[in-house]
């Protein structure tokens, strides 16, 4: 393509842009940018015609403009998941379609770009891939695995196994939570003979849940033990993941990450926030990354037959069965792995094909199969509709935490004799908020780099710098697929949680600038950028470093302290009737609960529910009961209650009035059950309810009363006609 066909593009663009900010409907910007891209294509071909030039031109035009249209669509089209007579009840709304959009639109075209050149402008016979990485001895792999083991577990997982000790002092333990009690009142259920998942709905996944379902189990069915348990696999998961990065980056590497994930927004901010840090739910999509690089570029190339593939495949299966956002994070991966690596793979476009194909039918196998297994395979239609009903939703802007709700920016001016004094005061998370954005630029640039790299200069690099060059794309392709969901989700902890190789990326950025960039202005203002971003993290986190060096000279008194506890808790029997029980086993912890305010009368009440429901299901309608029962996933889970719905926790499961209404006419269709509400319930739930009896079914009140009323019980009985 010519520079004056390039500025074709560039005006016909930059037109649909204005387009589409412009017209407000789709079927005017239809209209509009079928119109200006018809010209323009017009006008490429007739200038390749001119020129004696085949179609090749043409082709990229139409992937040019192709994707600026889609995106101007997409950004343009209102959410499928939400229609326009619905409403969001709970929670915010922050559409982020348009940034997010642009952030795979860009990365897509510069994997176009990419495969254009290899295959289509430029086609080359395709350069080996690199041996270097994992070449070593099994031996050496072997003891680097156990010695970056014995690393992440000292510098990470040891200090996260620590705060399952709960300080005895006053007011509750902090695993007193309600993103603890969605997971525990969903467990509740399936110990009281629920379907997993779809009869006792979280939004973490399936596999997630029966995985902390059964390590809740193995430490102890209580508030302290998922806290515990869910510590435990976090940590499992730590391990798991920096020995991957020993086996394909190096020891050296291993070990820089460690230190990253503490100068840099990480999940181990986050680690003990029991519940929502469940690290399973992105830990596929960065093994898949590496995975990939190593498979297409590196000494993996060698292997990649058919069982390799379909190996990683399954692996990426399930990951999805864990959670939607391996599913949809491992999906990003293949795509872009695919795109940036094919150039320097040796592929031909053919097998290329037929790897995506082999490697997407063995993640869809063994999905279906974890599914089947686990749920039976008539539910597999029904766990992949809710798996991405909330997905939908998140994807569509739908939040409970913006950063414009706790962010502000005070500029303060004074005038003191004769000059002018001002303050300028950031309040709330604003180096995260400006960390998430920059990177969207930081990645972006890489990603380019990157394609450059392999596709111009792959071929000629040593194998020093190839070798390095697929352990960077590994890294690289994978900070850029997690942080979609930093983008998606606008806080702290939607940066930290997913962002396993963030840091990890930014200390590799100035070796790949240096190396793999030729020399020049741009590569000078580049390093200077990366080597400011990573003083800057210095400077952040050194306070942090030394804390957690000062915390290894404790390493054998901490282990002996978390192996007791640990102990500790297993000892104990579970007791679902005592609701300090289900607080923390442990006499020293209940003290706090049992001095609650709150807790006499919660404690009453929920033992005068559980004796007149006599093992019948019941739908709370109550959302509140006290400060103690805050929510009704604390009273499913405290009361060992079983939901007539499986929604045990409202609140994170019904985001929008369609939702709300299609749960009270699911909860009244039930034949039988019961229903507990007070003067403060949902009003439309209570009346339909009361109105969803048909002779010969009769329903039945009665108070339920101690030390003052605390509601209603309305239970149907009878066969239904």
């Amino acid at each position: 393509m010519t520079r004056l066909q390039g500025l074709v593009c560039l005006v016909a663009a930059a037109l649909m842009l204005v387009e589409v900010a412009v017209l407000e409907t789709r079927l005017a910007f239809l209209a509009a940018g079928l119109a200006t891209s018809a010209v323009a294509l017009a006008s490429v071909h007739w200038l390749a015609t001119r020129r004696g030039e085949g179609r090749a031109a043409l082709l990229y035009a139409v992937g040019v403009l192709g994707a600026v249209g889609g995106y101007c669509y997409l950004a343009l089209a209102p959410s499928g998941a939400i229609s326009p007579q619905d409403e969001v009840i709970d929670w915010g709304r922050m559409d982020k379609r348009p940034l997010i959009f642009g952030y795979l639109g860009m990365a897509a075209f510069i994997a176009f770009h990419s495969l254009w050149v290899a295959f289509v402008q430029e086609p080359r016979s395709p350069a080996l891939p690199s041996g270097g990485v994992l070449s070593r001895r099994w031996s050496a792999r072997l003891l680097g695995a156990l010695g970056i083991a014995l690393l992440a577990s000292c510098w990470l997982g040891l200090p996260a196994l620590r705060s399952a000790e709960v300080d005895s002092g006053e007011g509750l333990a902090k695993f007193y939570d309600l993103h603890a009690h969605v997971h525990l009142s969903a467990l509740q259920q399936i110990r009281l003979g629920a379907i997993p998942y779809l009869e006792a709905q979280t939004q973490y996944g399936p596999g997630n849940q029966l995985l902390l379902g059964a390590l809740t189990d193995f430490v102890h069915f209580s508030n302290h033990g998922f806290l515990a348990a869910n510590l435990l696999l976090n940590t499992v998961c730590i391990i798991v993941f920096f020995v991957v990065i020993q086996q394909f980056l190096g020891f050296g590497w291993a070990a820089a990450g460690l230190v990253g994930w503490v100068l840099w927004p990480s999940p181990v901010e986050r680690i003990d926030l029991a519940g929502w840090a469940v690290l399973t739910r992105w830990l596929v999509v960065p093994i898949l990354a590496l995975w990939l690089a190593w498979l297409l570029l590196g000494a993996g190339a060698a292997r990649r037959g058919w069982p390799a593939v379909v190996l990683a495949g399954m692996a990426w299966g399930a990951g999805g069965f864990l959670s939607q956002e391996n599913l949809s994070g491992g999906l990003l991966v293949l795509i872009f792995s695919l795109a940036l690596f094919a150039p320097a793979s040796g592929l031909s476009p053919k097998r290329l094909w037929c790897f995506a194909g082999l490697f997407l039918l063995a993640g869809a196998m063994a999905f279906a199969a974890l599914v089947s297994f686990f749920m039976g395979p008539s539910h597999l239609i029904e766990v992949v509709a809710l798996a991405n009903a909330k997905s939908s939703l998140v994807m569509a802007g739908v939040s409970n935490s913006i950063w414009s709700d706790n962010l502000g920016l005070n500029l303060s001016w004074n005038i003191v004799d004769g000059r002018l004094e001002t303050n300028l005061a950031a309040s709330g998370e604003f180096r995260e908020l400006i960390l998430t954005y920059a990177l969207v630029f930081l990645f972006l640039i890489s990603l380019g780099l990157l394609a450059a790299f392999l596709g111009r200069r792959w071929g000629t690099a040593d194998e020093p710098t190839r070798a390095f060059c697929v352990r960077f794309a590994g890294v690289a392709v994978g900070a850029f697929a997690l942080h979609v969901f930093s983008l998606l989700r606008s806080d702290t902890s939607h940066l930290a949680g997913p962002s396993f190789l963030l840091g990890l990326f930014l200390l590799m950025l100035p070796v790949f600038l240096w190396r793999c960039l030729a020399p020049g202005k741009a590569r000078t203002v580049l390093l200077v950028l990366s080597l400011a971003v990573i003083a800057e993290g210095v400077i952040s986190g050194l306070g942090e470093v030394e804390r957690r060096v000062a915390g290894l000279g404790g390493v054998w008194r901490d282990s002996v302290a978390v192996l007791e506890l640990y102990d500790e808790l297993r000892r104990h029997p579970s007791d679902v009737a005592d609701r300090a029980t289900l607080y923390s086993p442990l006499p020293r912890v209940q003290t706090a609960f049992r001095n609650h305010p709150d807790f006499t009368e919660a404690d009453e009440f929920l033992g005068l529910l559980r004796d007149r429901l006599k093992g019948r299901a019941v739908e709370l309608g109550s959302y509140r009961f006290d400060d103690l029962v805050a929510h009704p996933d604390t009273a499913y889970f405290l009361g060992g209650l079983r939901s007539v719905s499986g929604i045990t926790s409202p609140k994170n499961s019904l985001w929008l009035r369609s939702e709300r209404e299609a749960w009270i006419a699911r909860v009244a269709g039930i034949g039988s059950g019961c229903l507990f509400f007070d003067a403060q319930s949902n009003k439309q739930l209570v009346e339909a309810w009361m109105r969803s009896v048909r002779p010969p079914q009769t329903m039945v009140t009665e108070p339920i009363a101690g030390r003052r009323q605390y509601g209603i019980l309305a239970c149907k009985s009878g066969a239904q006609s």
